[in-house]
């Protein structure tokens, strides 16, 4: 694709879009019968209705970047820098939670929706100032929610600020005409993301997005790039990030020593390190950056133009610049420690900030020209500019326009079916074409239950042999997906097994850890409050401290750990009780945070799942298609069918059922008797005297009584054998999510398979009502209908050409 400026672009797919909506109303006003037939009516009204929508679309399209990163990347204070004010919340810890959306507008409010389980006030805003803005999202939204979730299971904000933003006032930033919208979303880390429902939301939002990657540079060195990677791959996996449309930032370069490696080393390795983590083409871009000095630089000017007058009050700017020579001074020195003149005028701003005197705007365009050009801003416009230009159209104007593609082929295949049979001349003709069809339409539904019969039987003996979970059978399937094209299956294989290698890593073994080790419950839920909500992780703490202060009052033996008590101490046995009870909550609680931790799991692979259901449904679909044009080609009616089929295919991730893990707690009770010494009693014992003369004494003495004592036994799993149950409930979790998954892909194909048959029997209805038709012309005028339908075809073949030039200025393999 020859590349041209956005505005060009926008506006030749807005004229060629109007273009092909009149095109098609000229077909409608000129030939009004032809879309009396109830099926090309409704094909009409569908085209009209994506059609409107995408026009609508179009007058005013927003482009979304959105920031995601590592732990602690400074995205907040990115989005801030690039936006022209602190709107952001900024804190030294996680601060961020849900989708903060940032969108240009000239009117200024506030949005924050209700979600489930909201304690923070919702509601819409109006004519706030900036400070009101960062007040009501940090103290009234994102305080009260971190505080919420360490207490109960909630959905995570939705807030909305509309106001004045810098990329959008400034319009030669990134290069956007007049009228396209501009809007930047603020993401959470994944620390503040541990549940499903709040991960789908951002990956929807993230997969549509031109997405900035944040990176510190404090994390980069040898010690922690490891972990860094890690994260950096469970980020961009996890929120369905599009890798062809991101920019990596290493922020924090300020925090450089002097005997680190130069940055260009540190990025040039890091970029290798990148590209295989997350299997990209080539090395990504890597741009060294220093938000803080850019965000303070930026909000002190403002979000106008600096060929405008600066909005910013001098009390605002002198606060600003205030923190800026302080927490970026060794910066500013770094920068100037060459030039003993700007040092010095550096010095004398800084002077004068601190006596707090006015800034005027001529000296901030100064102070802003410096900071964008050491902070790695000028840099970053740059790329983001260039990097749009190439990903605008797929990220914007594409979406608008796939549905009018698909609608107008619908439409166009069928009226192309109806020309061909105005073309038929014999009632013989006719008659033999009604027979032919009818037989078609029984013979497409038998061969394609059995083409859905023959796919469902594939999945279902996959899953069978997947279950049996033997090296060389996953190699077998391997090598046949491989050989036929079902290319996403190993991927669903590696994702099941990914989720169980995580929960025996990220929960399993830090509690059988944690009680060998006798851990502290705080730092025990501090480490599981990264992998599930805070409510799971106090949950399992909870119920971790009430079994380890047990242990010491139990004996080990066997894999078991033996509380005993007398049948008849009745402290004894409700405080045996009570350990019987710690250990069940224990296992409970593991069982919910097994289960959440899973759904999260499968859900930060939705893609593969998706991926491999495409391969599947796609081979699937080339097979209907294939029977289609064999049995329906003489009257076109192959075209109409597969443009309708392929119109309606969608798809759906499943969805665990509760309950998905059952973690028994194996605790064995018994009542034990046993002979011992229960008491003692004196007796009268005879004992002799003497060798020779012999005599015969008696005595009293003290002996035991022995009697039949009863115990209270309950054998309790010790550590090891604990871990071992919980990773056998979720071997058979395991099972049961094979056969989720087998029900979720063989339901889909039986959709698939009715999606075609509604289709066939939509077509060859509507070529069965033009047949009859076809007799009734024959026998009145059939030359002038003939010299009709040539119009029709000259006048539909200029909508075909407009729709055809609409999709080859994005070289679009859609819909073709």
């Amino acid at each position: 694709m020859t590349v041209i400026d956005v505005g060009t672009m926008l506006l030749n797919t807005r004229n060629r879009l109007k273009e092909l909506g009149e095109a098609v109303e000229n077909l409608v006003s000129n030939f009004p019968d032809v879309f009396n037939d109830t099926g090309i009516q409704e094909r009409l009204e569908a085209f009209r209705q994506v059609h409107r929508e995408a026009v609508n679309r179009l007058e005013t399209p927003n482009l979304s970047i959105a920031t995601i990163g590592t732990t602690s990347s400074g995205k907040s204070t990115i989005v801030n820098a690039l936006i022209g004010c602190k709107i952001a919340p900024i804190e030294a810890g996680e601060m961020s939670g849900g989708v903060l959306t940032l969108q240009h507008s000239q009117e200024r409010k506030l949005v924050i929706e209700e979600t489930q389980g909201a304690t923070w006030e919702t509601g819409v805003w109006s004519g706030l100032s900036d400070e009101s803005f960062y007040e009501r999202i940090r103290n009234g939204v994102m305080l009260p929610y971190h505080d919420t979730r360490k207490k109960k299971d909630c959905m995570a904000p939705k807030v909305t600020a509309f106001l004045p933003l810098l990329p959008a006032c400034d319009r030669n930033l990134l290069g956007l005409p007049l009228g396209v919208g501009v809007e930047l979303i603020d993401l959470p880390g994944l620390k503040s993301i541990q549940d499903r429902d709040n991960l789908k939301v951002i990956q929807e939002r993230v997969h549509k997005a031109f997405s900035l990657v944040a990176l510190d540079y404090m994390q980069v060195d040898d010690e922690h790039r490891k972990r860094l990677l890690e994260e950096l791959k469970r980020v961009v996996q996890y929120l369905k990030g599009r890798t062809d449309s991101m920019i990596f930032i290493l922020n924090r370069v300020d925090q450089r020593g002097a005997d680190d490696i130069p940055i260009s080393e540190r990025i040039s390795k890091l970029k290798q390190e990148i590209q295989e983590v997350l299997s990209l083409k080539e090395p990504p871009e890597i741009l060294p950056f220093n938000a803080r000095l850019l965000y303070y630089a930026q909000c002190a000017w403002g979000t106008l133009p600096q060929v405008q007058t600066s909005s910013v009050t001098q009390l605002t700017r002198l606060k600003l610049l205030n923190a800026m020579f302080q927490d970026c001074a060794g910066a500013i020195r770094q920068h100037t420690i060459d030039d003993r003149d700007l040092r010095h005028w550096f010095y004398d701003i800084g002077d004068r900030v601190c006596d707090s005197e006015n800034i005027s705007d001529e000296i901030m365009q100064q102070l802003l020209q410096y900071a964008l050009e050491w902070s790695g801003g000028n840099q970053l416009w740059n790329r983001l500019r260039a990097r749009l230009q190439k990903s605008f159209p797929e990220l914007v104007l594409l979406p608008a326009l796939i549905a009018v593609f698909e609608n107008y082929d619908t439409l166009a295949s069928t009226i192309d079916a109806l020309s061909y049979i105005r073309e038929i001349e014999q009632k013989e003709e006719i008659e033999k074409q009604q027979a032919r069809i009818n037989e078609s339409r029984q013979r497409l539904h038998e061969i394609a239950q059995n083409i859905c019969e023959k796919f469902r039987c594939y999945t279902k003996q996959t899953i069978e042999d997947l279950k049996k979970n033997e090296p060389d059978i996953r190699s077998r399937l391997a090598q046949e997906a491989q050989k036929e094209g079902r290319l996403g299956f190993q991927s669903v294989f590696d994702a099941v097994d990914e989720a169980e290698t995580d929960l025996t890593q990220m929960l399993i073994a830090p509690v059988r850890d944690a009680l060998k080790n006798n851990q502290g419950t705080y730092e025990l839920e501090e480490e599981l409050s990264k992998v599930i909500t805070p409510v799971l992780a106090k949950d399992i703490a909870r119920a971790y401290d009430s079994v380890s202060r047990r242990l010491k009052n139990l004996n080990h033996t066997s894999g078991f750990l033996i509380g005993r008590v007398r049948a008849d101490d009745k402290k004894g046995v409700r405080e045996l009780e009570n350990v019987e009870r710690a250990f069940r909550k224990l296992y409970q609680t593991m069982r919910e945070a097994l289960s959440a931790r899973a759904e999260f799991s499968l859900q930060a692979q939705a893609q593969k799942f998706e991926k491999a259901l495409e391969y599947l449904v796609k081979e699937q679909e080339s097979e209907l298609c294939a029977l289609c044009i064999q049995e329906l080609p003489s009257l076109r009616l192959d075209r109409a069918v597969i443009s309708d089929f392929k119109k309606n295919l969608f798809q759906n991730l499943p969805t665990l059922p509760e309950r998905f893990f059952e973690l028994p707690a194996i605790i064995e009770q018994r009542q034990i008797q046993e002979e011992e010494i229960v008491g003692q009693k004196e007796e009268i014992e005879d004992y002799t005297t003497g060798s020779c003369f012999k005599s015969q004494h008696s005595r009293p003495v003290i002996r035991d009584v022995k009697g039949i004592v009863e115990y209270s036994e309950v054998l309790f799993p010790d550590l090891d054998t604990m871990a071992r149950q919980w990773g056998e409930g979720i071997a058979k979790g395991k099972q049961g999510l094979w056969d989720i998954l087998c029900n979720w892909i063989t339901n889909y194909l039986d959709w698939t398979s009715s999606i075609f048959n509604q289709s066939v029997d939509e077509v060859i209805n509507i070529a069965e009502r033009a047949l009859q038709e076809q007799l009734e012309i024959i026998n009145r005028n059939f030359a002038d209908e003939m010299q009709r339908w040539a119009d029709i075809e000259a006048q539909q073949a200029i909508a075909t050409q407009l729709r055809q030039k609409l999709q080859q200025q994005y070289n679009s393999p859609s819909s073709k």
